[in-house]
């Protein structure tokens, strides 16, 4: 793969070069194409590649999207869905997302972040309902870092799940969550977990 973290810094993105055609998907040329678009300050063009990469759940774009949906280059500025786009690549292991996130949500009034806090667990719910492992495992990082306060209830919920499908990591962030739940709860998240598990390994046949 061509994507590194150097290559996530949108000023950064010119530099990309592909030595081994051998390793390149058609992602990864999608990508470099976007990164071009930008070295060319064709904004509009990298905006629409990244964004058919961003809705394919590809955690780079999604931040460099977000980058340039902040800006205002290419489109005129649009901080909800930069924002969107943000919290989905902070989701998907983003580090440099932490800071964006926080530059965007200090603009954005309060009744338009509860939706666009909806619209994040939206599009992750539904990839993680078909079973996408990535998004399974978002799920019960999304309660923990996308509300205003942490929803252990739910994210120990997504972790059982993860769990169950053996994701890397759910395991220790499901044990971790469920010191934070009361024991009179514990039984009935389990429960739903189970179901939620049945339906998505249902999805999965």
């Amino acid at each position: 793969m061509i994507k590194t973290s150097s290559l996530l810094i949108l000023a950064f993105l010119v530099n990309i070069s592909i030595s081994n055609a051998s390793d390149i998907s058609q992602s990864d040329l999608l990508f470099k194409e976007a990164t071009d678009a930008v070295k060319e300050k064709s904004y509009l063009k990298a905006i629409n590649i990244f964004s058919q990469l961003a809705n394919g759940a590809e955690a780079d774009a999604q931040y460099n999207l977000a980058l340039l949906l902040k800006s205002g280059k290419g489109k005129p500025q649009d901080y909800k869905a930069a924002l969107k786009w943000a919290w989905l690549s902070l989701l998907g292991s983003i580090e440099e997302a932490d800071k964006l996130v926080d530059e965007i949500k200090d603009i954005i009034p309060e009744p338009a972040l509860k939706e666009i806090r909806k619209d994040v667990r939206v599009y992750i719910n539904d990839r993680a309902d078909s079973g996408k492992m990535k998004a399974i495992g978002q799920m019960g990082d999304y309660f923990l870092i996308v509300p205003e306060d942490a929803d252990y209830k739910n994210a120990y919920l997504w972790f059982l799940v993860g769990s169950a499908f053996q994701i890397e990591g759910a395991i220790a962030k499901r044990d971790k969550v469920e010191r934070e739940i009361e024991g009179k709860d514990i039984l009935k998240i389990q429960s739903n977990a189970l179901a939620i598990f049945e339906k998505i390994s249902d999805n999965l046949k």
